[in-house]
């Protein structure tokens, strides 16, 4: 009963973690996406522009891989109280 509320807090802890880097993130590539507007043809309007830009980036690999901070942890302790407990 004791692995359960160790997997809990660490749990609790990676989404934490998930959730700052998520917010981290985000708000640095708005920036990134402001910078470029700044430094480009202003074609279109800087809330458009940044709309669209984090759009793709809700569709991106990197947005998705940011996933592991949460599955990789959780998963090796997993294997290792696995490991652990059958031997």
């Amino acid at each position: 009963m004791g692995f359960l509320r160790v997997l809990l807090f660490v749990l609790l802890i990676l989404l934490v973690l998930y959730f700052i880097l998520s917010v981290w993130l985000r708000l640095r590539e708005k920036r990134r996406m402001r910078e470029e507007w700044e430094a480009g043809d202003r074609l279109v309007e800087r809330d458009i522009f940044v709309e669209v830009g984090m759009a793709d980036y809700d569709r991106s690999l990197r947005r998705r891989l940011l996933w592991l901070v949460v599955i990789g942890p959780m998963a090796g302790l997993l294997l290792l109280l696995y490991l652990l407990n059958v031997s």
